[in-house]
């Protein structure tokens, strides 16, 4: 019987989305869940996933869905050396390998389906599926282009490698807009994923209210350093078996202040927010101060920006021993500011708690280790 192995790379730092791709939620699952789902209800058992950035996060998502996983330390190099580390790690006897990025996860099983029956048919060094006069992904390549694909990396990475040592090559006709379709940027990412999951600005068009609303530059740098806090913890908690709206939790992360100075800024800005047209981040950002306390037994959106604002001291993260040291020292005069702080304090506590709980790590750890934020 044929042995086929789907390679799903999932190494890259996703610079150009700006969030981490593998782990954003889709409608059912998280991205990398859905491309090595595509493969699984394609009849594809074999299914290695090559890690390098955040390869910690990686791999579990990988494993609990019954993928190998294959580490490449050269990740910096770009997707060639993860090309390379998958051919090194094929399974043996493997006779051909797809090799679909994690961030193409749309791609219909029906497709697997047809490249496969077309190498079984007539055995090409690469089949491709084509729509509309275009070839997308994934290739399905066979093991015979191993030894050019691990002998050095060629201008053009893979698909120039493909062109130049493929001696037969089937396009194979598919109805699938999906081939095509790559989550590259934070604009594709929204597009895709509303209305399945909320509306959100994207960090640019949060950028484009700060400026619409005068918001200064203090207060912008503060709002950054809570996302940037916020999505490590969404990060963590989505590898782990949660699905945190990433894209979301950074709009509100980056827009919750925009009313700082004016009495109920919370409110004034969930009012702003959802006047703009996305009340689900104006729901976040409207419990940003205040938290209901249903939102302190789970981690979501609006827990996770409570938490990652308690732990930022204008442009400085802290610890929340920290932030209570500060507080009682500011407020020693002023009894009932002081309750309120403690009161906030504890929810973070708790929060704080849930989200070690799930994880295996503190947040202390977490923000400290994967960006050492913490002075």
């Amino acid at each position: 019987m044929t042995r086929i192995t789907a390679v799903v790379p999932a190494a890259g730092y996703s610079s150009r989305m700006g969030l981490f791709k593998p782990l954003l939620p889709l409608a059912d699952g998280l991205v990398l869940e859905k491309a090595i789902r595509t493969f699984t209800a394609g009849g594809i058992n074999d299914i290695l996933v090559v890690t390098g950035h955040k390869a910690e996060l990686v791999a579990p998502v990988a494993r609990r869905l019954g993928a190998a996983v294959v580490y490449n330390a050269e990740y910096d190099r770009g997707m060639y050396a993860s090309v390379q580390a998958a051919a090194r790690a094929l399974p043996q006897h493997t006779e051909a390998f797809f090799f679909l990025p994690a961030d193409m996860p749309m791609v219909a099983p029906a497709t697997i389906q047809k490249l496969l029956a077309v190498f079984a048919e007539k055995a090409p060094d690469v089949a491709y599926p084509a729509t509309e006069g275009r070839r997308g992904h994934p290739p399905l390549i066979s093991a015979r282009l191993r030894p050019a694909i691990l002998k050095g990396e060629k201008e053009g990475g893979l698909k120039a490698l493909l062109l130049e040592h493929a001696r037969s090559v089937s396009e194979v006709p598919v109805d699938d807009p999906g081939i095509l379709l790559d989550l590259d940027t934070e604009d594709a990412y929204r597009e895709l994923v509303v209305p399945a999951l909320a509306d959100y600005p994207t960090a640019a068009m949060c950028a484009a209210i700060w400026q619409k609303y005068h918001v200064p530059d203090g207060i912008i740098r503060h709002m950054q350093q809570v996302a940037r806090a916020a999505c490590l913890l969404a990060e963590h908690v989505n590898s782990s078996g949660l699905r945190i709206h990433t894209g979301l939790l950074q709009a509100a992360c980056l827009l919750h202040d925009i009313a700082r100075g004016k009495q109920k800024h919370a409110e004034i800005g969930r009012q702003i927010v959802t006047d703009l047209g996305y009340p689900a981040v104006g729901e976040v950002i409207g419990c940003h101060m205040d938290l209901p306390a249903a939102y302190t037994e789970k981690i979501t959106e609006h827990s996770l920006l409570y938490l990652a604002d308690k732990l930022t001291a204008g442009e400085r993260l802290v610890s929340l021993a920290e932030r209570l040291a500060a507080g009682e020292r500011r407020f020693q005069d002023k009894p009932e500011a002081l309750r309120m702080l403690r009161l906030r304090l504890q929810q973070a506590q708790k929060i704080s708690r849930r989200v070690a709980a799930v994880t295996k790590r503190g947040v202390e750890e977490i923000l400290c280790r994967e960006a050492g934020i913490f002075e």
